[in-house]
């Protein structure tokens, strides 16, 4: 009996059994959820958020910008940027460079398209310059992002072997994507939103993300609806002021800090170098967006500060500049956050002629103006900070561009609205950087970049990618953008333009994304051939080719055009360049007629020989063959056109052309007097 007690007793784990037993508790939660992302992944489920996808064209790999890339950012406001249209080679070649452009709206080129940007301006003033080199510049900028954006995509980036990170950013710290003030941020702390970002990436995340928000739409807390407000920047920033020195203005500029250090640090350990830029906005031009009292002074101050600041607009709107003077500077003595005061005090001192005192008023206008899309001194300070001349270089861009401005009151001279620059502005932007690369001796020694560095900036700019088409839509955006709020207190509202103002008319389906860029520019080139205009016609199709120089399609259309009105030099540009990108029977054939036209037939020989190599439609086929016979005949070599002429015959019997000429052929040699 006593036995059998003893046995029924349960028995205690040993050491070695109770570590199993912890193991396998630990294990299967991560097996369940190892096999729940496995199943997602397996199944689709939720975006992909990688940084490149992969395609194939005429043979060979490239890395293109993902679309679905922005859900990393973006969870609340409906905002689609459209992705960089770059490829870059997914084995790089030796001796390429390859840039990788990062920022906010400012580095897409906003509000033009890609060619506006500074990204496009830098790569044609670099591939003129170093034209036997092989140089890449991928634009990975997104609208509306920030340095947490650039960050992110940089620990990524730095996978595909760049040899510079060139950022441009700053304006979209509280505002942009996950900002301190945004209406799409995802958490309060910085460490927070980097776990966040890291996170992201898990199906299982998504879709644990999905379900609370759908538990919180089930339980009466549904998100907030973005989508009626009709810009992006009413959708990140309405209602979210921050004034200068406010927990939420320091808590923003820490974060912005902290990312940039370690963005530097990231290209320091691993040896790439980093060019760093001071942000512009507009500085004449643009008066503070949201302007409140200090809350540090009394209501009596208020009252007189109030009284005088009246006054001085009054005073102001009658032109009695000297009297709105004192009534300004009175005005900001007694509050000195009133962002509106100092913009009207810096207005008078501009008319007076006062260049210097009205810059500092304007500076101070920018930094106390509470709807903060300017960046202020204090982040262009820091971002001067930043620069050890060894591996983090400071471009300058706001000393740029008070360098090309009148008393260096930056305004519309460079900028569009109230910081987006225009492509004069883009121009010098891109210029500085290659100045830049020549001082830190990048893609050649500086010895070498003085050698090459020849070429004027009125070609360059005689030269640029962007056409009337371009600006008109830039303008347009720009018109839809300052219509509504904030720049003005209602929904943004615009005229719509005639249909039978052509040019305007496709400007405008573009802007409002009725129409594709590359549909813009060929209805533009169709208005200019009806008009007989075939110059402007072909710098629309070149302007596509300089940003899809991969699609051999253009080339053709544009060779066709120049060639069909006997611009022959240009055809032959033209359709050189093509073979570059894919070699294909309509190019070797329209240089075989460029040559013949000009009378020369041996280099007409070489590219009808090539012709005829392609598999196409046999009426071609027999064309070719017939052309380049003739070429022989011209260079007073007949035995080859024969055997051509015949070839062709007995391939296609039905095309008389060339039995008429073989007849013609044999005619002629029977006439002529034995030798």
């Amino acid at each position: 009996m006593k036995q059998q007690v003893r046995r029924n007793q349960p028995q205690s784990l040993t050491p070695q059994r109770r570590r199993i037993f912890i193991v396998i508790l630990l294990l299967i939660p991560v097996l369940f959820f190892s096999l729940l992302e496995f199943s997602l992944r397996i199944f689709h489920y939720g975006p992909d958020l990688s940084l490149f996808t992969t395609e194939i064209v005429n043979g060979k790999s490239y890395y293109t910008l993902n679309p679905s890339v922005k859900n990393r950012y973006f969870s609340r406001i409906n905002f689609n940027p459209g992705p960089s249209p770059e490829y870059f080679l997914v084995s790089k070649p030796p001796g390429t460079f390859r840039i990788f452009c990062l920022g906010g709206s400012t580095t897409v080129g906003y509000p033009y398209w890609y060619n506006g940007a500074f990204s496009s301006f830098l790569r044609d003033r670099l591939n003129i310059l170093f034209h036997d080199r092989s140089i890449e510049i991928i634009n990975v900028g997104m609208t509306a992002t920030n340095s947490y954006t650039v960050l992110d995509l940089s620990k990524e980036l730095i996978q595909y072997d760049p040899d510079l990170f060139i950022v441009y950013d700053g304006h979209n710290e509280f505002y942009g994507a996950l900002g301190v003030a945004s209406n799409d941020r995802v958490a309060p702390a910085r460490w927070m939103t980097i776990l966040y970002l890291q996170m992201v990436h898990l199906r299982t995340f998504q879709l644990t993300k999905n379900i609370i928000s759908e538990l919180f739409t089930l339980f009466g807390r549904p998100p907030i609806d973005y989508s009626n407000r009709t810009t992006i920047m009413e959708q990140v920033s309405r209602g979210k002021n921050v004034r200068m020195g406010s927990d939420t203005y320091n808590h923003g500029l820490t974060i912005f800090q902290q990312n940039l250090k370690d963005l530097s640090e990231l290209c320091q350990s691993r040896h790439i170098p980093l060019f760093l830029s001071t942000q512009v906005s507009n500085l004449r031009n643009q008066s503070p967006f949201i302007s409140n009292n200090s809350p540090d002074i009394s209501e009596r101050q208020k009252k007189q500060f109030q009284q005088l600041y009246t006054r001085g607009v009054e005073l102001q709107s009658k032109n009695l500049i000297d009297s709105a003077l004192i009534s300004f500077r009175l005005a900001v003595t007694l509050d000195t956050l009133y962002a509106d005061a100092h913009y009207r005090l810096a207005q008078c001192l501009d008319r007076k002629g006062k260049g210097n005192e009205a810059l500092l008023e304007y500076i101070l206008a920018r930094d106390y103006d509470e709807l903060r899309f300017r960046t202020d001194s204090k982040f262009n300070n820091f971002i001067r900070s930043m620069g050890d001349h060894k591996h983090c270089f400071i471009a300058d861009i706001e000393k740029v561009f008070k360098s090309h401005s009148q008393d260096s009151l930056i305004g519309y001279n460079l900028i569009i609205e109230h910081l987006h620059p225009n492509a004069w502005g883009h121009f010098f932007i891109a210029k500085e950087y290659a100045r830049m690369m020549q001082e830190c001796g990048l893609i050649a020694s500086t010895r070498e970049w003085a050698k090459r560095d020849t070429i004027s900036d009125d070609f360059l700019w005689e030269h640029r990618p962007l056409t009337y088409i371009d600006e008109f839509l830039a303008a347009r955006k720009t018109e839809f953008l300052i219509s509504g709020w904030p720049f003005k207190n209602q929904s943004s509202t615009v005229a719509p333009i005639e249909e039978k103002d052509t040019l305007r008319f496709i400007g405008e389906q573009a802007a409002r994304n009725q129409i594709g860029w590359i549909t813009a520019h060929r209805s533009a080139a169709d208005y200019y051939i009806l008009h007989n205009d075939f110059i402007n016609a072909g710098k629309e199709y070149e302007t596509i080719i300089n940003q899809f120089p991969l699609d051999v399609t253009n080339y053709l259309l544009c060779a066709q055009l120049y060639f069909s009105h006997k611009l022959f030099f240009n055809a032959e540009n033209i359709l050189l360049a093509s073979l570059y990108v894919q070699q294909t029977s309509v190019a070797y054939r329209g240089l075989g007629d460029i040559y013949m036209n000009r009378g020369m037939a041996e280099k007409a020989i070489q590219y009808y020989e090539e012709s005829i190599k392609f598999p196409v439609d046999p009426a071609v086929v027999a064309e070719n063959s017939y052309m380049l016979a003739l070429a022989y005949l011209i260079a007073q070599k007949p035995e080859p056109a024969i055997l051509i002429l015949e070839r062709t015959i007995n391939q296609y019997p039905a095309y008389k052309p060339a039995k008429e000429l073989l007849a013609r052929v044999k005619l002629f040699q029977q006439a002529r007097p034995a030798p």
